[in-house]
């Protein structure tokens, strides 16, 4: 199972997001889970560590653990939105899943 460091982002908005990318090359993403979640969490990736794990074809089906906070979450992508001419990665989604599934 793949394991990635993640920090919490409290910005929102185009103006954060861009200058997360710009000056410290991390790419927002989002948790989801209704089930599991009380609500969505907002987060940081690396975006050199995601853009390299993502080019394998087993990245999009199999879980994923994430550290947030000394809490780890077990998850699965949902989707990538890539730059339209750039190659660099601009927002992720992640499902949160039950890990005993």
């Amino acid at each position: 199972m793949i394991t990635l460091n993640a920090v919490h982002r409290y910005g929102k908005g185009t103006h954060n997001s861009r200058y997360m990318r710009k000056v410290h090359c991390k790419i927002p993403g989002i948790i989801y889970g209704k089930e599991f979640l009380e609500k969505e969490l907002l987060i940081l990736l690396e975006h050199d560590i995601v853009f390299n794990l993502q080019k394998n074809s087993n990245f999009f089906s199999q879980k994923l653990l994430i550290n947030l906070d000394k809490k780890k979450f077990c998850v699965i992508v949902k989707d990538i939105q890539y730059h339209a001419f750039k190659s660099i990665l601009l927002h992720i989604d992640f499902l949160y899943v039950n890990e005993n599934i």
